[in-house]
Parts: structure tokens; C-alpha cells; sequence
């Protein structure tokens, strides 16, 4: 076999379908990561806040978020929808007005970018560092 024809059957091998056990692992850390943020948005606006109610608003958008991944949608889509589901479980979980509801979902979506690109990048030089 040819060197373009090994490189192409190593693309199509990265882009198997993900086993279960890989797609559930994935939405636990997401939705365990994305309760954490979410937890720490909720003390920023809210103050002293329960965690349980936390780990209810992470599992929503890290459905949306992966199965946006696995169904090839755009990702503005998914994006869009993830905030979404991230409002209404905050509304819904925290019991606060629209506005409130509005103001946790900002700045859980910013802390999460925020500290996802620290992490992302900690483990990017962890794994990208000399023997």
C-alpha cells in the first residue's frame, strides 16, 4: 500500500463513529466542568448558592453541546441552543427573573470560555512538553 493510501485509511479511522462508553464519558466530564462554572456564575450574581443546583444546569448544555458534535450541526446552532437550555435550567433550577436568569447564563457562558482556554491550555503544554 502507498503512503497517500495509509494516511487516508488513518483519516477515516479518526473519524469512526465514538463508542457509547466514549460519548457518555464525554458528556460526564462536560457536564461536570460546565456545573463547576456554572456554580461559580450562580455565587458571583446569586452569593451563597447550593451546589446540587449546580449539577442540574452542567448537564444540559454538555447534551447539547456533544450531540451538536456527533450530528454535524453548525455550531453556531449548537451554541445558540446550548445558551438556551443553559437559561432555562438556570431559571428554572434558581427560581430568578429573567433579567437575573439573563445576567447568570453571560457570565456562566464567559467564565466557561475563560477558564476552558486555561485548562485547554495547561494541558496543551503539559502534553506538548519535552521528555
Amino acid at each position: 500500500m502507498s503512503v497517500a493510501g495509509s494516511s487516508l485509511s488513518s483519516a477515516l479511522t479518526l473519524q469512526a463513529a465514538p463508542s457509547p462508553t466514549a460519548v457518555l464519558g464525554t458528556v460526564g466530564l462536560l457536564a461536570l466542568f460546565l456545573s463547576i462554572t456554572a456554580h461559580l456564575a450562580a455565587r458571583n450574581v446569586l452569593g451563597d448558592v447550593a451546589v446540587v443546583k449546580a449539577l442540574g444546569v452542567g448537564v444540559g448544555p454538555a447534551v447539547v453541546s456533544t450531540g451538536t458534535a456527533l450530528l454535524s450541526l453548525p455550531g453556531v446552532l449548537g451554541v445558540a441552543l446550548a445558551l438556551a437550555v443553559d437559561a432555562a435550567a438556570i431559571h428554572l433550577l434558581y427560581r430568578q427573573p429573567r433579567r437575573t436568569t439573563g445576567l447568570i447564563t453571560a457570565i456562566h457562558a464567559i467564565i466557561t470560555v475563560i477558564l476552558g482556554t486555561v485548562v485547554g491550555g495547561a494541558v496543551i503544554l503539559y502534553m506538548s512538553a519535552p521528555g
